[in-house]
């Protein structure tokens, strides 16, 4: 995806393009079987987080175009 913000290059490293991101906004990246996620915050400072449930990153897996959804899954269960 040319317009996405997180890729890898042909070293196969993490590239971030910052100023393809909107702020506050939640990007997932699968990477070497596993889930990251990036967003630039109000401060344009860029996060990043990796999902270390064993569950929930193998459903990420399984379904990587749900991702977003499942994240709105889990955060609604817990209100």
């Amino acid at each position: 995806m040319e317009n996405y913000p997180i890729e890898t290059d042909k070293e196969n490293k993490i590239k971030i393009k910052p100023d393809l991101m909107i702020k506050e906004k939640l990007y997932p990246f699968i990477y070497e079987n596993s889930i990251y996620l990036f967003f630039k915050d109000e401060n344009e400072i860029i996060n990043c987080y990796e999902m270390l449930d064993k569950e929930v990153k193998d459903n990420m897996l399984k379904n990587p175009d749900r991702i977003i959804e499942i994240l709105e899954e889990i955060h609604n269960l817990k209100q």
